[in-house]
């Protein structure tokens, strides 16, 4: 795993490490591009599972690439789209070039979207792998917890956002809605899967 020289690591106390860096501006996603990649979003937000519950969640989500399975969901891949190629590029010559999937999530202000405290998903993922946040659009507030603690990062427009595969397995993040966020955002998350059926 490595990184650009703009990337910064964040120890998290617990012998685990967080990264903080961005994109370069020639992948800047401003005007056009940002509202066609909004526009891309499903029209319903996705169901998904928690124990015997099922919610619908505070998002919208799609996988490319590969599939991603989590909280008793499998979000089915579409293509790669020529939008979000230069940006898979990136993060495989940049960080790791086993990463091969991307699921992205649209968040909107008016809509109080976010994510919950969860650890990503092990299934199907490399051992290893890290995983990778793109962030565009709105600011918003990621949060890594550690220790009953509440971590934030603040990300805006082009800021990434790199956890290890270790880091994953023992702490857990979100993004959540607070008091004032307003705008659209979109991450880009990216992640290495293996091509081996599970065992």
């Amino acid at each position: 795993m490595s990184f650009p020289s703009n990337f910064h690591a964040h120890a998290l106390g617990t012998g685990h490490t967080v990264y903080t860096g961005a994109l370069p501006r020639e992948l800047l996603f401003a005007g056009d591009r940002f509202e066609e990649l909004w526009a891309m979003h499903p029209a319903d937000p996705p169901v998904v599972a928690f124990g015997e519950k099922r919610l619908v969640a505070p998002r919208w989500h799609q996988a490319f690439g590969r599939d991603y399975e989590f909280a008793g969901f499998t979000s089915r891949a579409a293509p790669v789209p020529p939008i979000l190629a230069p940006l898979l590029a990136w993060t495989r010559a940049q960080v790791d070039e086993r990463i091969n999937g991307v699921l992205v999530n649209w968040y909107d202000g008016e809509r109080e979207h976010r994510i919950a405290q969860h650890k990503d998903s092990p299934i199907g993922r490399i051992p290893g792998c890290p995983i990778v946040t793109i962030s565009l659009g709105a600011t918003r507030t990621f949060l890594m917890h550690v220790r009953k603690r509440e971590l934030p990062f603040v990300v805006g427009d082009r800021d990434v956002v790199v956890i290890p595969d270790a880091t994953n397995k023992k702490h857990a993040h979100s993004v959540p809605h607070r008091p004032g966020d307003t705008g659209r955002r979109i991450s880009v998350t990216l992640r290495g899967f293996s091509d081996e059926p599970a065992k």
